[in-house]
């Protein structure tokens, strides 16, 4: 917050309530963004470097996956759509 808390703002997307379900028209929804370990700067933080076999292995290494704005959105909601089952 700022002094003057007439510049400051925020936004809210409320979530329809049937965004789980599997005929859920998701086509608006921006793509997810990727980050790398040095993007996000995780390499001081113990949820990573508890870890690092797992967010740092050369064959698989993890990637963080955001909105285009890592800094400002808090929550970041996931659609995965299994076919042929």
């Amino acid at each position: 917050m700022t002094p003057n808390s007439s510049a400051d703002y925020g936004l809210h997307w409320e979530l329809p309530t049937n965004w789980q379900q599997a005929d859920f028209d998701d086509s608006s929804w921006p793509n997810a963004t990727t980050y790398s370990n040095q993007t996000i700067g995780v390499n001081n933080k113990a949820a990573y470097t508890n870890f690092i076999d797992v967010f740092d292995n050369e064959k698989s290494d993890a990637e963080f996956i955001w909105s285009t704005n890592v800094v400002l959105d808090n929550e970041v909601i996931v659609r995965y759509t299994v076919n042929g089952l």
